[in-house]
């Protein structure tokens, strides 16, 4: 148990609300962001109704004023954020398609959410974690960021790649002020649902032979949270029952 504050965007809804309600549940007072307020506040009751302590964060992350404000309003509700897991951008399926019949509004996009949008929150939460001599970055990254695929998203691959990079880069500069920062790179969940034409041969090229639970994402977060996984930082972490085997 803890009494540390995790600040958890896009938390409204599977994996990221799956993350929020096991630090809440590992004893983390939690802010749940979610661009819809809504979406938020369900994940928030959720946490309530077990015991735990959590509060709505809404906000666009690509907007940078409406983040600083709403990493203010955190530290004065629930204390100094110690963890950010930026689980916030566009699914696979939100914009696939090939490269050449996308737009430059479509490049904008990706880079602009998975990769400015987590810079944005990072950039607001980072000094206090530096200044305080503790913290945990985890971003919520994708196998699409590690191998080449023929299904049509390339920006989407890339955007995650480039946050990766970027990451690894950053764990250098804050580690000697005790904050890690690590990404976890999901292979294909059960929010894509179970009735889809290809499921079967989805299946079939993951080895453990189910799709991933937000369960299993929280698990992995509340490991890098805790002091045994404190030496591990700058890091991609594969989880995807086998079906990607990372660089």
């Amino acid at each position: 148990m803890t009494s540390r504050v995790a600040l958890v965007t896009g938390a409204g809804r599977n994996v990221g609300q799956g993350i929020a309600v096991a630090l809440a549940e590992a004893g983390y007072r939690v802010a749940v962001n979610d661009l819809d307020d809504q979406r938020a506040k369900q994940t928030v009751e959720l946490i309530s109704g077990s015991g735990g302590t959590a509060v709505s964060a809404p906000f666009d992350v690509t907007d940078p004023e409406a983040v600083a404000s709403a990493v203010a309003k955190v530290h004065q509700e629930l204390g100094p954020i110690d963890v950010v897991v930026n689980n916030a951008g566009i699914a696979e399926g939100g914009m696939a398609g090939p490269f050449l019949d996308s737009t430059p509004s479509d490049w904008h996009t990706h880079i602009g959410i998975n990769m400015i949008g987590a810079a944005n929150v990072l950039h607001a939460a980072l000094p206090g974690m530096v200044e305080r001599g503790w913290g945990r970055i985890i971003q919520i990254s994708s196998g699409a960021s590690s191998v080449g695929l023929n299904i049509g998203v390339s920006f989407y691959g890339g955007s995650k790649a480039g946050i990766e990079g970027f990451l690894r880069h950053l764990s250098r500069e804050v580690g000697p002020s005790g904050v890690t920062v690590n990404s976890l790179a999901l292979g294909l969940m059960d929010n894509v649902g179970t009735d889809i034409p290809t499921m079967k041969e989805l299946l079939a090229g993951i080895p453990v032979g189910r799709l991933g639970k937000p369960s299993d994402v929280g698990g992995a977060v509340l490991w890098l949270c805790s002091e045994p996984g404190a030496w591990v930082t700058g890091q991609t972490i594969h989880i995807n029952g086998g079906s990607v085997n990372g660089r």
